[in-house]
């Protein structure tokens, strides 16, 4: 307790120094660098609020709250924090649907849902997103910026759709009404946008000039000077952000709970590539459960100021660092100057025409569909290209929330078939043939008569039950008496499979049989004895488990086959169909007097031949009739005695 009193004195007492080295190696930096932030922050801010459908007054109040607290509490010191065009599409969505209360709780309920994947710490998970569902709801939202942007583009004054066919609809019926000079002005837009840094790339200032700023000033200025007739963005309220509660309720919160998920989801997933991508450029390393937790306070408290859901963006961090910020003091910087900017030029918005912000947007919405991404993903796997397709179709044409729910599914059932088809039940030499496998295999001929050893290969879970089940009905010899089932390359048991597994226990114990498990992993072996029945099997060993095969097959060397060689010798019939049955060739069947049955069809033919010629009877051949009555009578009753190979044989030499 003493040392820790000793530190905090210390930090209270180092706070002037490290101030003054703050001010003197970082200060300047994070200054330039947040003014540039906010001067390409503020155009975007606008414009993904008129892509909304909202007041643009709220895209920038969006930008100035929880740009300073996502900068302030976030986890990565670089990201920089505002509304996006992800976010946007569902902004609209969820207004259109459930009002601005609506819109509201839903961005509330996103910052407590992100607050939560924060404190359980489940920040690296999110980031397993499936590339194929994230790259088509990623590509969905960007052509739907495109498509909600063509009104402005044209100059069209039209209402917002939620759908993007019910906007070209509009769109086509209002044509006739399209403003050249719009057009004019978003094409102008969008080639500033793309070309304007390959020309100031190598030029020392030049190259510091966003081209969103010079898009702005050339567009303001032809319409400033010029009074053209184009819509444009209206003046902005040049007062701060205020605080005002808003209407919740239990219904209401029920409603909106999908797009609230579907808000945390897409806030989670940009803000953690965000803060790799910082990461990459920076040498640096973020802590992902703090930055959930940061976004998730913003979304909470963003809505009490009229502000939208919010998160942080990769164009605006990447600007932020390029400009050559050094702490996270360069995001609040940034939400300082965009206040300022709102303060003191927020009239100017009057004269900002909305086809500036279409040409803007429209760049940012053609590059968020990668089709680079989508050939790649083609040529990997055909399925997974499919997936990419349905779920962009299904975010532009029908809903959001139900792409990213049949992305999922069909992601579910392709990662279900490719394990089912990685799972394989094979021979020992099948699947394993370097020489330890062979020499393990170099067994006597009565052992291989009475051993089978099998490998289970992948994941052993439901979807690989077919694989089982054939191999034990139709392939696996379970007649004979010891199956060895290596399972050393199964990383992963389900409930299901365990189930399966104890059944096929069960049946071979009932056949008075033995089943041996190799090779267990730590994780499998857990999994297996946390199940009571298999437990129970393995302490009344019902199965019997071993680190390795060869362990398992000297143990059944010296303990299991002396057990089989100990039971009941096996009964000897003499019937001819038996004889057969045993592999007994007909000439090597041996009758009572030791000889073969070709020796006595030979000895009765000499026999006939001496009795006609004499017309008696000799005393050989009445042995033989009567040695043949007896033989006949034996395979008549089938040995029904049930003697035994020895006593039959005494009983033969005894008549």
């Amino acid at each position: 307790m003493p040392e820790t009193k000793n530190v905090s004195k210390n930090n209270i007492n180092n706070l002037p120094s490290r101030a003054a080295n703050y001010v003197k190696k970082s200060f300047v930096f994070d200054l330039k660098s947040g003014f540039i932030t906010a001067i390409v922050a503020l155009p975007l801010a606008i414009g993904f609020a008129i892509a909304s459908g909202v007041e643009p007054y709220m895209g920038v109040y969006t930008a100035i709250v929880a740009g300073f607290l996502g900068s302030l509490l976030g986890g990565s010191q670089y990201s920089i924090t505002g509304p996006t065009g992800a976010m946007g599409v569902v902004v609209l969505a969820a207004m259109t649907k459930y009002g601005m209360e609506g819109l509201f709780l839903a961005t509330l309920l996103a910052g407590v849902i992100q607050i939560l994947l924060g404190i359980f710490k489940v920040g690296k998970i999110a980031k397993f997103m499936p590339l194929p569902i994230m790259a088509g709801f990623t590509g969905g939202i960007g052509l739907l910026i495109v498509f909600g942007q063509i009104p402005n583009a044209l100059g069209l004054s039209l209402p917002i759709h939620e759908y993007a066919f019910q906007t070209l609809f509009d769109v086509l019926q209002h044509l006739d009404d399209a403003s050249i000079i719009a057009i004019l002005i978003t094409i102008g837009t969008a080639i500033i946008m793309l070309y304007m840094t390959r020309f100031t790339k190598n030029r020392k200032y030049l190259s510091s000039i966003p081209p969103t700023i010079v898009a702005l000033v050339i567009s303001l200025c032809l319409v400033y000077f010029y009074g053209l007739d184009i819509p444009t963005i209206g003046a902005i309220p040049t007062k701060l952000p205020t605080f005002s509660f808003f209407n919740i309720t239990l219904g209401l919160a029920r409603d909106v709970l999908p797009y609230a998920v579907t808000l945390a989801l897409l806030g989670t997933i940009e803000s953690l590539m965000c803060a790799v991508v910082c990461d990459a450029m920076t040498a640096t390393k973020h802590n992902s459960d703090r930055e959930l937790m940061a976004q998730g306070i913003a979304k909470i408290v963003t809505p009490f100021f009229g502000g939208l859901p919010s998160t942080a963006a990769v164009s605006r961090s990447v600007v932020n660092i390029r400009e050559g910020a050094k702490t996270r003091a360069s995001g609040m910087m940034h939400a300082f100057f965009i206040l300022i900017f709102m303060i003191f030029f927020g009239s100017l918005a009057l004269y900002i025409p909305k086809a500036f912000v279409a040409g803007i947007l429209i760049c940012i919405g053609a590059r968020m569909v990668n089709l680079h991404e989508l050939k790649l993903i083609y040529k990997n796997d055909r399925f997974e290209a499919a997936i990419f397709l349905i779920t962009m179709f299904l975010t532009v044409f029908a809903d959001l929330i139900l792409a990213m729910e049949v992305g999922i599914l069909l992601t579910m059932v392709n990662f279900l078939y490719d394990m089912t088809k990685a799972t394989s039940i094979e021979t020992v030499e099948e699947h394993d043939s370097d020489d330890r496998i062979h020499e393990i295999m170099s067994l006597n001929d009565q052992y291989k008569d009475k051993l089978a050893i099998y490998t289970i290969n992948g994941p052993f879970f439901f979807g690989a039950m077919n694989v089982f089940d054939h191999k034990v009905n139709a392939i696996l010899p379970t007649k004979k008496d010891v199956i060895i089932i290596r399972m050393r390359f199964v990383p992963y048991v389900d409930s299901t499979a365990i189930t399966r597994l104890n059944d096929f226990i069960e049946s071979r114990h009932r056949e008075k049989r033995y089943v041996l498990i190799t090779g267990l992993r730590t994780v499998v072996k857990k999994n297996l004895m946390r199940n009571e029945n298999f437990e129970k099997h393995v302490r009344q060993k019902e199965v019997y488990l071993f680190d390795s095969t060869e362990k398992a097959v000297e143990y059944a060397k010296a303990e299991i086959f002396p057990l089989l060689d100990k039971r009941e010798p096996k009964r000897i019939n003499v019937t001819e169909s038996d004889a057969q049955n045993i592999d007994l060739k007909e000439n090597d069947m041996v009758n009572i007097e030791g000889k073969t049955k070709a020796e006595m069809k030979n000895a009765e033919s000499n026999l006939e031949v001496e009795s006609k010629s004499t017309g008696e009877k000799p005393e050989t051949e009445m042995k033989m009739h009567e040695s043949k009555a007896e033989t006949e009578k034996l395979e008549i009753t089938g040995n029904a005695d049930g003697l035994s190979e020895e006593d039959l044989e005494d009983l033969l030499d005894r008549r």
